[in-house]
């Protein structure tokens, strides 16, 4: 795509030899917040931008909204930028796991994770403790690797979307999954403003690029931080 470092980036990932069959991708992922840089961006309100009818690649697409019952006004203010941005987008709320309440089988999310496999996507920094004593050093992130545990909440997050990523494949069509606090109106860091408009041409590119790729997952996300910390990898 011919984005800017420090915008929003869409990173195509190939399906396995054993799963060539499938032809669009099935998934579109946004993780929450991933449009929007940082906290005093997401304030801002550029200039509205004339609505952009979507292609065909996006056209009856759905968007599954994630957020926790007890928080009616993120749903709420994320419902209503979303039909002001892009009213083309179906948009259907998706109840997430509540983590301190909702009981998550060991099977379905572990209680543990290792970020050995996050550093292939990230650059890890040393950590020190108070004393400023070395606790892991960023070669020890990418191996063996450092055990955390999950909180309630990283539990509850993972299993919802282990459940949309089910829903999904119940549909067998491509489905756009949002958290609630998702923004498409702010000022791009590399400059001019994101909008709506801006999304729906850069998300139809990204989408045909899939298709052609036969890619399973469209992963969209802002890579802006520290000048793009996404590590591309050519396999």
């Amino acid at each position: 795509l011919p984005l800017c470092r420090e915008e929003a980036a869409a990173v195509l990932e190939s399906p396995s030899a054993a799963r060539r069959a499938a032809v669009p991708p099935q998934i579109a992922a946004m993780p929450a917040s991933a449009l929007s840089p940082n906290p005093r961006a997401r304030s801002r309100s550029p200039p509205r931008t004339a609505v952009l009818k979507p292609g065909s690649s996006l056209q009856g697409l759905t968007a599954l909204l994630l957020g926790l019952e007890r928080r009616p006004d993120r749903r709420q203010r994320g419902e209503d930028m979303l039909a002001k941005e892009v009213p083309w987008l179906r948009t259907e709320f998706f109840r997430a796991t509540d983590g301190k309440l909702d009981t998550i089988q060991d099977d379905e999310v572990a209680k543990t994770w290792n970020t050995k496999n996050n550093s292939n996507y990230g650059a890890y920094e040393d950590v020190m403790d108070k004393e400023g004593k070395l606790l892991y050093s960023a070669a020890q992130f990418a191996v063996p690797g450092v055990d955390y545990e999950f909180s309630p909440g990283e539990r509850g997050c993972a299993h919802s979307h282990y459940r949309m990523w089910q829903r999904v494949l119940a549909e067998n069509k491509p489905m756009l999954i949002l958290e609630d606090d998702v923004q498409l109106v702010f000022e791009r860091t590399c400059g001019g403003p994101s909008s709506g408009a801006t999304f729906t041409e850069r998300f139809e590119l990204g989408m045909r690029e899939a298709v052609e790729r036969r890619a399973e997952v469209l992963y969209l996300g802002w890579s802006g931080h520290r000048g793009g910390n996404y590590k591309h990898h050519e396999e």
